[in-house]
Order: structure tokens, then C-alpha cells, then sequence
């Protein structure tokens, strides 16, 4: 492609190859010229570096259809080295472009006894099946789920339009979920948006509202500072406490800086919302108390006290785990739920999707782990009264679902969780 000129637009059938160990001193082409002996090329562009506008030794090569890609992939893998050339042709299709020319569709809610013949000729209405593959459990067990591939991305598109959200199969109390099966690259991509979505929620949620989001360290707890410990007394504030000699090292010493060495240790506050807080080498998870977290300059204003520990309690603390504010809109009392065993492949619309049948749902959240963006499998439910609500845990509560069966239950208001 010449230098300034605009890429061509192609057709959906067209195929995008990539192709290495091609010598840096041949031009486009020079290269069509040679692909053409084997199959019909639409375009060839060749990679260049950003800052130099040189070869980097490789190109795309983009033919009209599969079958020529092919063709040029057969004829030249492996067994073609060009002049000036150390090594054979590297030619493959480009990241991205098998998933894509698969036509794959992802299937949810099936019900956990169904058949292969049973999914094929439901889905087979809408056009020729080229595989079909419903996921299993160690036991052979349907996990509630398939995945099947159209001859053509009309077909596919027919079947998600037909099907998605409007299609009970026997033994579902729930509509199916039909969507495009994702490619790695997506999957990556909404992993990596989950966690920068659940950074940005953490940086701009109030500590003091949130404790438990920001660590899984004892409430109360602060590293040593100048060879004192402090831990929290009551909820009057901060005690501190003298470390034994050989105790006394600093754990995290980014943290809280030595700006103190000769005199009296003083408290640090609270710091603001939104405050970023420094990287601590080595620790897994960062220091917290209730309060929210340690400052690493010493800010003014006397130390917050310490609230009492919030009681340990799952259905308690999950709230505030991953939830970014504002998602999660509550129903009346009794009309929430906590859902477990959610399947890990399920985001909020599959959740709200699944459970959209017994009434007006307000809000479904997957909780998510907040550093890999992967989901923990569980999550909740609200809805706009508690007769949906009982009626979504009559049906749903122990129905298998990815191999495994849900657990639905009503969920607790967090003044009623105080341990037994």
C-alpha cells in the first residue's frame, strides 16, 4: 500500500494472514506479485517501524476468502525462503481471524439433562451447525451450557435474534442466553475493563463508608512506626504500644516514612477520598484500617477513631468488596437476593437474564476479584417486591447451572449479621 494511501475497505469473507521472515528490502508489490502465484490477494501491507517508516520484516497479506487464504498458507508455510532470507516463510492467519470466521455462538441456561440431538435441531432452524459442543463436569454432566459454529454469520445472527432471552427450552425455568462466543482478545479486553472500572470505583469510593474495600488485614491494624505498634482501643481512637527489640522492624517502610526518628511518635490521619495510595513491595494485599488507609505524609488534624470491627460475615462484608457505587440498586426489604455458585463465565446481563423471569429486576451485580478482573461466582439479585424475590428462590435456589447448582437465598440486611 502505498505511503499516505487509505486501506481498502473489505468484505466480510475477506481473510487477513500474517506473514514473516520477509526480507526487509522487498516492497508490497514485489510481494503481491509473488503471493499471486498461488492465490488471489486483495492487498499486502507491509509492517513498518513507527519512528523510521523501515520494514520490519513482515506484512499482511489479505485475500477475498478463506479458501484463498488457505491456499497461500498451504502453498507457502514452511516451504518458501525468499532471497535475503535466513529462514522459510512464516505464514498464518492473523490474531483474531479464525475466531472470527467461525461464526461462534455462546449458549447459556441450558437445562442440565439436555442432549446434543435436542440443542442441534433447535438450533438448526437458523442454518447449518458446522460443530456443536455442549460443556461438561468431571462426571460427564451438563455444566448448562454450548457452544455451536454457523456455516455463515447470517445464520448466527438469526439464531442469537431468534433465541436470546425469548426461548424457554423443557426443563429451564429460564429463558436461553445466546451471544457471540468471545475471542481471547475480548476476553482479555473485559478483564482488564473490569479492573481498571473496580480501581477507579476504589479510588473515588469514601474509606469511611467502605472499609473492607481496601484490605484484608485485621481492622485496627498499622504497621510498626519508629519501634511503636498501635492497635485500636475501642472507639476512642488510637493506643500506642512498644514492639519487643527483635520485633522491631519495619515491615512496610514505604508506607510510613522515617520523618519522626528522634522524638515522640505521633499518629497519622485519615487521608482524603480519592487519595492514591503507595505500592507496598511484597504484600499482597494493602494495609487498612477502618478508618481507611495510611497517609505516607502526615496530614493534619487529630487521628479518626477507629469504628467497632465490622462482624465477619460473607453476606455482610460482600457488599462492599468489588460493587462499584451506584451499581447496585436495592429493592424493598426482602425483595434481595445473594446468589452463590454463579457460572464464571456469567457477567451482570447473563445474571439479570437468568433471573429476569419471576419479576421487574432493579439491579444484578457479579462480584468480581478486584485485581484480575475474574468473577468470584457470586453475586446479587434485587428486585421491586419480596413475592418475586420468593418466587425466583422457589425455582432457582439448587438448579444446576455450570456444573454446579445455585444457591438463592434471601439476602440479609447488614444489622441482622452479627455472629452467632
Amino acid at each position: 500500500m502505498a505511503e499516505g494511501q487509505k486501506p481498502r475497505k473489505h468484505s466480510d469473507d475477506s481473510v487477513k494472514l500474517f506473514v514473516g521472515q520477509v526480507p526487509k528490502h522487498m516492497t508490497e508489490s514485489q510481494l503481491s506479485a509473488m503471493f499471486e502465484e498461488f492465490a488471489l490477494v486483495d492487498e499486502v501491507n507491509i509492517i513498518k517501524d513507527k519512528a523510521t517508516r523501515a520494514s520490519r520484516g513482515c506484512c499482511f497479506v489479505i485475500c477475498p476468502s478463506r479458501e484463498e487464504a488457505d491456499k497461500a498458507v498451504d502453498a507457502c508455510h514452511n516451504k518458501r525462503t525468499l532471497p535475503g532470507a535466513s529462514c522459510p516463510l512464516q505464514v498464518k492467519y492473523a490474531d483474531g481471524e479464525l475466531e472470527r470466521l467461525e461464526h461462534k455462538l455462546f449458549i447459556g441456561m441450558l437445562p442440565k439433562n439436555v442432549s446434543e440431538g435436542e440443542v442441534s435441531e433447535l438450533f438448526s432452524q437458523f442454518g447449518t451447525l458446522k460443530d456443536l459442543q455442549i460443556l461438561r463436569g468431571s462426571q460427564q454432566t451438563s455444566k448448562g451450557c454450548a457452544f455451536v459454529k454457523y456455516e455463515t454469520k447470517e445464520q448466527a445472527v438469526a439464531a442469537i435474534e431468534g433465541l436470546n432471552g425469548k426461548h424457554k427450552m423443557e426443563g429451564s425455568p429460564v429463558p436461553l442466553v445466546v451471544k457471540w462466543a468471545d475471542t481471547e482478545k475480548e476476553r482479555l479486553a473485559r478483564k482488564a475493563q473490569k479492573a481498571q472500572s473496580l480501581a477507579s470505583s476504589l479510588a473515588n469510593a469514601d474509606p469511611t463508608q467502605h472499609p473492607s474495600l481496601f484490605g484484608a488485614l485485621p481492622m485496627g491494624y498499622i504497621s510498626p512506626y519508629n519501634g511503636y505498634g498501635y492497635q485500636a482501643a475501642g472507639s476512642y481512637g488510637l493506643m500506642q504500644y512498644r514492639i519487643p527489640p527483635g520485633q522491631n522492624q519495619p515491615s512496610f517502610p514505604n508506607v510510613i516514612p522515617h520523618a519522626n526518628q528522634g522524638g515522640t511518635p505521633r499518629n497519622y490521619a485519615v487521608p482524603p477520598a480519592g487519595y492514591t495510595y503507595p505500592a507496598v513491595p511484597g504484600a499482597q494485599y494493602p494495609l487498612a484500617y477502618t478508618g481507611g488507609m495510611m497517609s505516607n505524609q502526615p496530614l493534619s488534624g487529630p487521628p479518626s477513631p477507629v469504628p467497632p470491627p465490622i462482624a465477619n460475615n460473607l453476606a455482610a462484608t460482600s457488599s462492599s468488596i468489588s460493587a462499584s457505587p451506584g451499581d447496585q440498586v436495592e429493592g424493598p426489604p426482602g425483595a434481595n437476593l445473594f446468589i452463590y455458585h454463579i457460572p464464571q463465565e456469567f457477567g451482570d446481563e447473563e445474571l439479570a437474564n437468568a433471573f429476569k423471569g419471576f419479576g421487574r429486576v432493579l439491579s444484578a451485580k457479579v462480584f468480581v476479584d478486584k485485581a484480575t478482573g475474574v468473577s468470584k461466582c457470586f453475586g446479587f439479585v434485587s428486585y421491586d417486591s419480596p413475592a418475586d424475590a420468593q418466587a425466583a428462590i422457589n425455582m432457582m435456589n439448587g438448579y444446576q447451572l455450570g456444573g454446579k447448582k445455585l444457591k438463592v437465598q434471601l439476602k440479609r440486611d447488614n444489622k441482622q449479621n452479627k455472629p452467632l
